[in-house]
């Protein structure tokens, strides 16, 4: 179970970044592919000064348009999928209690989102580091140092144990979980056994990285490689299949990377802009052909 230390330490967090969110409209969530159509979470309307959550949803040839949108400020919207299925985790900011509160919504694309898990107290921000289902009454979710399971009504315990500290989990389409540690990346089994390993991801001799945070943000995995978005370097890179590494494209401040998902052969490349000039941040998703070709999204 969650020590109490743990617990502590995502309160301080909690209360930087939701202050973070409200200042420059920065989201928590993530982004997903299902059936070619891409899911991202953001704000409604990028300049909402009360920050209410957005889930937006694009397929090429198409434009980007609002999927669902909450009604309470200060929310964020986390997401997962599982085969056609969507699932998404709705958090709310009750000022008058300063407590999180979190429920579960399960969705498809052409389907209106019923309530799988109603309003609870949120104690372990479930979902802010990744989550994926097991069933529509058991979750998995990251929160660093380890992975948790949560079932529908009970208290998370333990997933499974492992050596290296985490900091984010992406459940992959195959049943394998992808965890991003702070220097590392694994692949891994249900049971949390290691089938490949990346290490060294982070080049340690960075320097003016955003808020000086040197680090990889978020991960995807598809055929032997490895699909980053590098926060401290303001890049997108790529470990390929033969542990070469690349990077696909490089941002300049203020924009800094966020997400980052395969679209079949293309890959899509979530940032937006770090600012704190009380300005709406813009967002940059760009999707790249496998020939490095990029296509601005939104």
């Amino acid at each position: 179970m969650l020590i109490a230390s743990n617990i502590k330490v995502y309160w301080m967090w909690a209360a930087v970044f939701l202050s973070y969110s409200i200042t420059w409209a920065h989201p928590t969530g993530n982004m997903i592919v299902v059936d070619n159509y891409v899911f991202w979470s953001y704000i409604n309307p990028i300049d909402d000064a009360q920050h209410h959550a957005c889930i937006m949803i694009w397929k090429d040839g198409s434009t980007p348009k609002v999927f669902l949108k909450s009604e309470h400020p200060a929310s964020d919207f986390m997401l997962s999928t599982k085969g056609k299925d969507i699932y998404i985790l709705e958090r709310r900011y009750l000022q008058t209690t300063d407590s999180f509160e979190i429920r579960l919504l399960k969705t498809t694309i052409n389907q209106k989102p019923k309530v799988l898990w109603d309003w609870f107290e949120d104690r372990w921000h479930i979902g802010e580091a990744g989550f994926f289902m097991l069933s529509d009454t058991q979750m998995v979710f990251g929160n660093y140092p380890s992975v948790y399971t949560l079932q529908k009504g009970k208290q998370p315990s333990l997933y499974f144990e492992f050596e290296t500290p985490i900091n984010r989990i992406r459940a992959i389409p195959d049943g394998t979980i992808l965890l991003l540690g702070d220097t590392s990346c694994f692949l891994v089994t249900q049971t949390g056994n290691t089938i490949q390993e990346w290490n060294n991801i982070i080049e340690p001799k960075i320097t003016n990285a955003p808020l000086d945070r040197n680090k990889v943000f978020d991960v995807d995995f598809q055929e032997g490689r490895l699909l980053m978005a590098y926060w401290g370097k303001r890049s997108f890179e790529m470990i390929d299949a033969q542990g070469n590494r690349h990077t696909l494209y490089q941002h300049a401040a203020p924009f800094t990377p966020h997400w980052v998902a395969f679209m079949d052969r293309d890959q899509l490349l979530f940032a937006s802009e770090l600012i704190f000039d009380g300005s709406a941040p813009k967002p940059a998703l760009i999707k790249l052909s496998p020939k490095g070709t990029p296509k601005k999204v939104w």
